[in-house]
């Protein structure tokens, strides 16, 4: 069957129902601990807490109560009206259980189920069998074999790891439910919030263009990422893609590209792939910035999130000493950026503030200052290359804030209080100079430090990414770099 056969308008009342629906019922709710139908309806119930109007009812013949919550043999039981139906029962009961949704007047329906095209052309006539049926209806489903969705900000997830997202602006759509989960968890540790979360399974219903066009105009997100395997409408794809990049950047990672990916994402999710460089010159005319994996994914958000985009190349890089500086000016030079000749002005500036035997030129080496309470050389170098007129990003390897973990037994709780307390002040500081002069700053950790625990960076509010490596934020500059030259060229 074609793709436009399958295609039917998506209503603005359907993306409400699957979004934000007041009243959701879980086919194939489970007390089993870890079950699907226990985990999704676990995530369910945990928003009915702060939101006791949303009614969520548990789909069980063999069971009474679901979670403390009354269970009904069927939706066709529920005295109420059902807007969203989550579909978590074997393949097989599948088109009969859509079949009860269309009678109910479900408005929007999500399959978990696995079982379908990825499996073989069994599963695959299974899966126009239930697309068949829903078209009748005029119903429209993510799915099937997806982990579920999010919208973080209505509280309101069937995927497991929902109740971990802070709510944020970015939306991210996944043709891999697990590496979408990984990509939210990863992106949650570098204080990254989200807006929705989609795994978009095999695409039978819904495909990932839809969600593209519908992410185009919802007001609460301002970057897409994607996953993509493969895509169903290319040409929409790439139509959407040229008009949203100019408003709000696309970041995607493409897999599937070479001979075993694409058999393996054909086993996966059906996908259709198709060549890479395809793909690449694609997104290149469109303004979408393709990453290579999840790192890439989120070092290049975070910056969105967080910093100007570069007016230019020219870089200009503070270290502490001169090995980290070699490295960093190689990884510039290796994506294409250029070091940047400070001013004599900026020279001369720094001349005041660092010793006589710092590197008198870019890098600036500062010969080994550390920084200690109450200093302001760090805050003052920096401020120096933001208003180089010959600089358009800055690359810090330090750190202006004093490192308190070193000597945290030295002080007491108030001292900690009062560092910490100073190097949000700081830190706040240089992203008000970044902006205002509109040169992004970047930093990397000269000793790297995981913090998993991050708290999202909240609505409205800047940080200043911090980069493991040189090499990984010159990559973030380049990007940031070339989707600036797109936009000013459209």
């Amino acid at each position: 069957m074609d793709i436009a056969e399958h295609k039917q308008p998506v209503t603005r009342d359907f993306w409400q129902s699957l979004f934000a629906a007041d009243s959701i019922a879980l086919i194939g709710a489970s007390s089993v601990v870890n079950s699907w139908g226990f985990n999704v309806m676990r995530q369910l119930l945990s928003s009915t807490k702060e939101l006791p109007d949303r009614h969520v009812y548990p789909i069980n013949p063999s069971a009474s109560e679901i979670l403390g919550t009354k269970a009904y043999g069927s939706i066709l039981d529920v005295p109420n009206t059902v807007e969203l139906a989550v579909i978590a029962v074997r393949a097989t009961k599948v088109p009969e259980i859509l079949g009860e949704c269309l009678q109910k007047g479900v408005k929007a329906a999500l399959i978990i189920s696995g079982g379908f095209a990825e499996t073989g052309e069994v599963g695959a006539e299974l899966e126009s069998k239930i697309v068949e049926i829903a078209r009748q209806g005029s119903l429209r489903f993510i799915g099937p074999n997806c982990i579920g969705h999010a919208n973080i900000h209505a509280k309101l997830g069937t995927a497991a790891m929902t109740d971990r997202l802070k709510p944020g602006t970015v939306a991210l759509l996944a043709q891999s439910g697990n590496l979408g989960a990984r990509i939210t968890q990863m992106a949650a540790s570098r204080g990254i919030g989200f807006s929705k979360f989609v795994s978009t399974g095999n695409e039978a219903s819904l495909h990932l263009e839809d969600y593209l066009e519908y992410l185009a105009d919802d007001v609460d997100t301002s970057v897409i990422t994607a996953y993509i395997e493969g895509l169903r409408e290319g040409r929409r794809f790439f139509q959407l893609a040229k008009e949203i990049t100019t408003k709000k950047p696309i970041v995607v990672i493409k897999a599937g590209g070479t001979r075993e990916a694409k058999r393996a994402a054909i086993s996966h999710t059906g996908a259709l792939t198709g060549s890479n460089e395809v793909y690449k010159a694609a997104f290149r005319q469109t303004g979408v910035i393709e990453t290579n994996d999840e790192d890439e994914l989120c070092d290049v958000v975070a910056a969105l999130l967080n910093q100007p985009l570069p007016p230019g190349d020219r870089i200009g890089i503070l270290t502490m000493g001169g090995g980290l500086g070699v490295m960093a000016t190689e990884a510039c030079e290796r994506e294409g950026l250029k070091i940047a000749s400070l001013e004599q002005e900026s020279l001369e500036k720094l001349d005041t503030v660092l010793p006589s035997r710092w590197s008198h030129g870019n890098p600036v080496d500062m010969a080994g200052i550390r920084p200690l309470a109450n200093d302001t050389t760090i805050l003052s170098c920096l401020k120096t290359l933001i208003e180089d007129k010959n600089v358009d990003v800055i690359l810090s390897l330090v750190s202006p804030g004093v490192s308190i973990r070193y000597i945290a037994e030295t002080l007491n709780d108030e001292e900690i209080l009062a560092l910490k307390a100073r190097n949000e002040e700081d830190m706040d500081m240089l992203s008000e100079w970044a902006y205002e002069h509109r040169k992004p700053l970047f930093l990397v950790a000269l000793i790297p430090q995981i913090d998993s625990e991050q708290a999202a960076t909240p609505v409205g509010q800047r940080r200043i990414p911090e980069y493991p490596n040189p090499r990984r934020a010159a990559r973030v500059i380049r990007h940031l770099f070339w989707y600036k030259q797109y936009i000013d060229g459209n």
